[in-house]
């Protein structure tokens, strides 16, 4: 596999001078500690007379060198990483030559450095090679807007030019987006609803959503124009159309998906333990003839059958693969399921290998280098108040970048905060990992009345409550008291004074934020925009000018 040299320095540039990607708001939902056996690759039963298979994945996020920690594990087994997924692919389309490999959205974006660093293109290279057939795309393939997302598919050059070696020829497997459409019904440059696949002689239509969540995760500006339609409902539309060319069965892709609910129980990721009421709405109101549902979204592993649907999800950075094994007989299609773990007790695929090999090398100066340090964990988990100590540390480090513009507070997305920081040297990788989406920090001018209501809007969220994280601001809050007075007015605080509702105050945030992102809709009312540094810059800033950081109080007050 040969690709391209690329020189650091012009990758940097491109990635500090694209701004304003979406901040994501599918924060992974808690996962088992345990599962109840290790199904893999091994002793893969033989395939029979009219079978064809299906191999799925979902939410890859550019994770090309195997995911470290809990994201890179299946219960207690280490899973996952380009290289593993390649060479599990391969023993399995030898084993089921009449096969196709497909993907659930969110295969690039919130991506780690090796594949962000040079626009996600490693990816999707990856994908290309191991023979993607189609995917549905995701809320994070938008993260920079529908113009990347069609470079993506079509290739050609990023919006801050070339760089030497190979031209980046694009995705060689169909993007799928059958509910995203402008004014006039039209889906974006380079987009379908839906492909035809034909496998051992015979016809299956694949069709993809993303969830219509995507309106309120991802920049708005990269978006604008169109509309995020209901998941069934788009489905069912191309249903008649995929079988008019001859589809004898339809496999849906879709970008939205729910999770199991264990109580506490080890995680069966074959299981479909009190699956969630989504995941069975999406599966009752789908067309009958859609025999398959690759859902994804929520980075958690299920296998249902619903509605007689197999219904299912690999987890996440490709710890998991979905073998749907589709049996036509008798004018009839018989489907189920399982889900394999990537486990790493494979030889790595060596072609995989040399990809993520070669742009680690390239990466490497810059993800190593140290910009500060923490004397303890910083976690992204939410506080009992709901603010995380990450949050609010990011939150000062944007007050801080605004301080020119005025700023006096700021406010961070919950979704923007990717990881959490270990305690110790903190190095570019490590900042990268927790907030990748190159947003610029930004200051508006909001009154105080206004930032009452911003904070109210924490509860009236379109996508999910979303407690922001805070910086020379403090207030109290109580569950319990009506919508629309949860926040105590009188308890609100900034730079230490009362809040006046009258004046008006200088706020930082990130662009998705300041655009109304997460359904913070108050922001878009804002006044005197002034454009400060990228937020990964202000952070390093900070790093340097404070040294080591340590976690602070919660500045919210739960009541």
């Amino acid at each position: 596999m040969t690709r391209r040299t690329r020189g650091l320095c012009a990758v940097l540039f491109s990635v500090l001078l694209v701004a304003g990607c979406g901040s994501g708001g599918d924060t992974p939902a808690p996962t088992g500690s345990g599962v109840a056996q290790v199904v893999s690759t091994a002793d893969l039963p033989a395939a029979q007379p009219g079978e064809v298979h299906l191999f799925g994945f979902n939410d890859l996020h550019g994770n090309l060198q195997p995911p470290t920690g809990s994201n890179g594990q299946v219960g207690s087994v280490q899973a996952g990483g380009a290289a593993y997924l390649a060479a599990h692919l391969a023993k399995l389309k030898a084993a089921y030559p009449a096969s196709a490999i497909l993907a659930a959205g969110d295969n690039v974006g919130a991506s780690p450095l090796i594949s962000a660093l040079f626009h996600d293109e490693p990816t999707i290279d990856f994908m290309n090679a191991i023979g993607v057939s189609a995917s549905s795309v995701g809320n994070h393939e938008f993260d920079h807007g529908v113009v990347e997302l069609a470079r993506l598919q079509q290739g050609g050059c990023a919006l801050d030019g070339c760089v030497p070696g190979d031209a980046f020829t694009g995705a060689k497997f169909a993007y799928l987006a059958a509910n995203v459409t402008d004014a006039n019904g039209k889906l974006p440059n380079g987009l379908r609803p839906w492909t035809m696949l034909e496998l051992g002689g015979h016809k299956i239509g694949v069709v993809g959503t993303v969830t219509a969540d995507t309106a309120n995760i991802v920049l708005p500006e990269g978006i604008r124009g169109y509309t995020f339609g209901n998941e069934a409902d788009a489905i069912n539309k191309y249903v008649p159309e995929m079988k008019a060319a001859g589809a004898e069965t339809i496999v849906a892709l879709l970008h939205d998906g729910g999770a199991q609910r264990t109580k506490g129980a080890p995680l069966d990721y074959n299981g479909c333990a009190d699956i969630t009421p989504a995941v069975t709405d999406l599966a009752t109101r789908t067309d009958a003839a859609v025999k398959v549902m690759l859902t994804a979204h929520t980075h958690q592993p299920y296998n249902c059958t619903i509605n007689g649907k197999v219904v299912t999800q690999a987890y996440s950075y490709g710890r998991l693969i979905t073998d749907i094994t589709l049996r036509f007989h008798d004018g009839t299609v018989d489907a189920k399921a399982v889900n394999r773990v990537v486990i790493r007790d494979i030889t790595p695929d060596p072609a995989a290998t040399r990809l993520v090999d070669f742009f680690a090398a390239q990466a490497k100066p810059l993800a190593e280098r140290v910009i500060g340090t923490a004397t303890a964990a910083l976690a992204a988990d939410p506080a009992p108040a709901g603010d995380s100590p990450l949050g609010d540390l990011l939150a000062d480090t944007m007050l801080e970048g605004a301080a020119p513009a005025g700023a006096v507070a700021a406010v961070m997305n919950p979704g923007g905060v990717r990881a959490g920081l270990p305690s110790g040297p903190i190095t570019y990788e490590r900042a990268y990992t927790v907030q990748p989406f190159g947003n610029q920090v930004v200051t508006v001018s909001l009154t105080g009345q206004q930032i009452i209501e911003l904070l109210e809007q924490q509860w009236d969220n379109v996508s999910k409550p979303a407690v922001l994280s805070i910086a020379g601001l403090t207030y109290a809050y109580s569950d319990a008291a009506p919508k629309g007075h949860r926040v105590v007015a009188d308890s609100v605080r900034i730079a230490g004074q009362p809040l006046n509702p009258v004046a008006s105050y200088r706020i930082s945030t990130n662009n998705f934020l300041a655009s109304g992102g997460d359904g913070f809709t108050t922001f878009t009312r804002a006044t005197g925009l002034q454009v400060g540094p990228i937020d990964l810059d202000a952070f390093e800033s900070y790093l340097r000018a404070h040294g080591a950081v340590t976690p602070a109080p919660s500045r919210i007050e739960r009541r």
